[in-house]
């Protein structure tokens, strides 16, 4: 499980019949000190996050297969859980 920032929604015209009915959300991966990590992930949104929330998100294959009842899925990322504030920033003193 991992902390994103919502960049927003996608839209697709064609997709995988386990994909049907499902939000799609652009998730911004980060790290501990909450600036971007990697790149931009794609996730299905079960709980209806808005740009600019965090989120937590996984990757979690036997979750995501629960979640859309199929095996199928080429579902990579799921939104598990939305933040009530984002996360802070985490800092080193010197000499640690």
């Amino acid at each position: 499980m991992q902390v994103a920032r919502v960049l927003g929604h996608a839209t697709a015209t064609v997709k995988h019949d386990s994909m049907i009915g499902w939000k799609l959300i652009v998730l911004q991966p980060l790290d501990i000190n909450n600036q971007p990590d990697e790149f931009p992930q794609l996730a299905i949104d079960p709980l209806g996050a808005r740009q600019g929330d965090h989120v937590f998100f996984t990757s979690d294959t036997k979750y995501i297969q629960q979640l859309t009842k199929r095996k199928d899925s080429p579902i990579r990322f799921s939104v598990q859980g939305i933040l009530d504030h984002p996360p802070e920033t985490k800092s080193r003193k010197p000499g640690q």
